[in-house]
């Protein structure tokens, strides 16, 4: 289950209340990863404040009837997704580490700390939440959880590529997430996460960005939309990749898109401030 369409349904089955009832007195074990679900709806529809207090109200979800890797897998997401598609790197680099007995669950969150760390110039942090990451991939290999062990090692990747280009070393920067998007693409979904936190291609076109190679940056957010559409940040950086290149046409298509994607947004997101002066101008 995944898309654009998805997240809207689930959001509004969770509004009605589908599946928020009491499990026994306990915390329905669905309730993580419907949030889940509606906190990635309302981000890529600008609906911030929406989106803050379903990650308020997820951090008081812990009295559920048994341990599970979804519903931990969705309680480490709720917030990072909160912090990354917002663009809020500090915020990122700060979130707790929720208590799990699944590894998996927790790189999520050691991801979001790395990248975090890595955009706002936290170098040394950056360094320290890789090395969670390693270890936890060290952890899942030897228990032979192969498919989360790559999952981590995507995530490794892709926060290791930024901290190489906060190094300076562009060049070696985009040869590793270019890897990282490559293992990211031939990864499958799985049920626990079916919606990854951040598309690792459109990530790096945002390294492309920052590298101001606007033309490769545009080819990679083009691609990245056409298997994860409707993204906020990837439709936001293909609209700067485009206007960087000179292309006029396709940047105001994009603009319009996020405009459209955002209408009824109640968040105060930069790159909807720069899409209405660049429609106003052009």
């Amino acid at each position: 289950m995944g898309g654009f369409g998805a997240f809207q349904r689930r959001r509004e089955e969770g509004r009605r209340g589908l599946l928020g009832e009491e499990f026994a007195g306990q915390d329905a074990p669905a309730l993580p990863h419907l949030f889940d679900f509606m906190v990635t709806a309302d981000l890529q529809m600008a609906k911030d404040g929406e989106a803050k207090q379903l990650v308020e109200a997820s951090t008081g979800l812990s009295n559920f009837p048994y341990p599970s890797l979804g519903i931990d897998t969705g309680l480490a997401a709720i917030p990072a997704r909160y912090a990354l598609d917002r663009g809020q790197w500090l915020e990122a680099a700060h979130l707790p580490v929720r208590d799990s007995q699944f590894p998996a669950a927790q790189s999520i969150t050691y991801f979001a700390r790395a990248l975090g760390a890595a955009r706002a110039g936290d170098l040394a942090t950056a360094r320290a939440e890789i090395g969670h990451l390693d270890e936890i991939e060290a952890k899942l290999i030897a228990a032979k959880d192969e498919y989360w062990a790559g999952q981590t090692r995507i995530q490794k990747e892709a926060a290791a590529a930024w901290l190489t280009f906060a190094e300076g070393k562009r060049e070696a920067a985009i040869a590793a997430l270019k890897m990282a998007a490559e293992r990211d693409d031939a990864s499958e979904k799985n049920v626990a996460m079916e919606n990854k936190v951040v598309p690792i291609r459109a990530l790096l076109g945002e390294l492309y960005l920052a590298a101001q190679m606007p033309e490769e940056a545009l080819a990679e957010f083009e691609a990245s939309q056409k298997t994860m559409p409707n993204r906020f940040r990837t439709i936001a950086g293909t609209a700067t990749a485009a206007r960087a290149v000179g292309s006029v046409e396709a940047a105001k298509r994009y603009y319009r898109a996020l405009a459209g994607l955002a209408v009824n947004g109640d968040g105060q997101r930069p790159e909807l401030a720069e899409a209405k002066t660049y429609l106003t101008q052009n």
